[in-house]
């Protein structure tokens, strides 16, 4: 989880305008045509209900849906001016 409160959030951002709980990182279960086994694991983001939204590649998250990350996707909570970029293991 990412978001302000340092004691719930796995990745606290300390920025004011980012929500004590701000949006979730989660790996799914996927079923997958390209996978010999027909089964992927993959990242999605959640928007929690945020006051002032998540954005994935400068996209407005929807509070409550599960947005597919792809590599090299970038993340930016609410104004700050961080950026957070998926990076794919593969790509290392």
């Amino acid at each position: 989880m990412f978001g302000r409160d340092a004691s719930i959030c796995d990745i606290p951002v300390a920025h004011p305008s980012i929500s004590s709980q701000h949006a979730v990182l989660v790996f799914r279960n996927t079923t997958d045509d390209q996978n010999p086994d027909g089964k992927s694991v993959k990242p999605y983001l959640i928007d929690v209900g945020s006051t002032n939204s998540t954005f994935v590649n400068k996209q407005q998250v929807p509070a409550s849906t599960y947005m597919l990350l792809r590599s090299s996707d970038m993340i930016k909570f609410s104004t700050s001016s961080r950026d957070f970029i998926l990076i794919d293991s593969d790509v290392i």
